[in-house]
């Protein structure tokens, strides 16, 4: 975003959003068709290695406000499925990625998760939820400013928790307990995403016709 100034305002508005449900979704050319590896320019490996286990794309969704494309996010997991059920169950580790397309804040993005882990859990879930909520709000919060073409990776490995990483590298200390990386992923999967066409992109699921 170089040079456009004036369109800052838009970008962090854009990123306060994300996550809360208030914005629409910019979809990439023939993005109704099967995904490949690659959206609006954003690499995605077709898989990777976390903990011991080799996890495969399940698929790619753009989040993006009028012209601003915000960031794309991929999801890998051992078996890749269309059903959001399923995934959220499946045992092992699994990634949440988001490769970013603009500057901002980052603690714009610790408010719209925060707001999107309120929409999606009981307000008993949330109190479970509410330590290690706040540990994962101030990791966020301490990466400063997002730049454009960051990768900010959430990785689960049971028995270790969720562990932030900006760019490979770790952030803090994981975040304990499935349930609470489960919390995040339903943010872009579960009953109340933050966009369905979103959610649609990522539970493509690569291995279904």
């Amino acid at each position: 975003m170089r040079g456009l100034t004036a369109g800052r305002p838009w970008c962090v508005a854009a990123l306060m959003a994300l996550v809360s449900g208030m914005v629409g979704v910019c979809e990439a050319p023939g993005a109704g068709q099967a995904q490949a590896a690659r959206l609006e320019g954003q690499h995605f490996e077709d898989t990777v290695v976390v903990g011991d286990r080799t996890l495969q794309l399940n698929g790619l969704g753009l989040r993006g406000v009028a012209w601003i494309k915000a960031f794309v996010a991929g999801l890998y997991v051992a078996a890749p499925s269309r059903d959001p059920g399923q995934l959220m169950a499946m045992q092992g580790p699994k990634r949440l990625r988001l490769k970013l397309m603009l500057e901002a804040p980052s603690k714009e993005l610790s408010k719209a998760i925060s707001k999107g882990v309120r929409r999606n859990e009981s307000p008993a879930v949330q109190s479970q939820l509410s330590e290690r909520m706040a540990l994962f709000v101030g990791l966020v919060d301490g990466l400063g400013t997002l730049k454009q073409g960051d990768a900010l990776d959430l990785d689960f490995v049971p028995g270790v928790g969720a562990q932030l990483l900006r760019n490979g590298k770790p952030v803090g200390a994981p975040v304990e307990g499935e349930d609470f990386f489960r919390a995040i992923l339903k943010i872009f999967i579960g009953d109340r995403p933050v966009d369905q066409r979103l959610k649609e992109g990522m539970l493509r699921g690569r291995s279904a016709p």
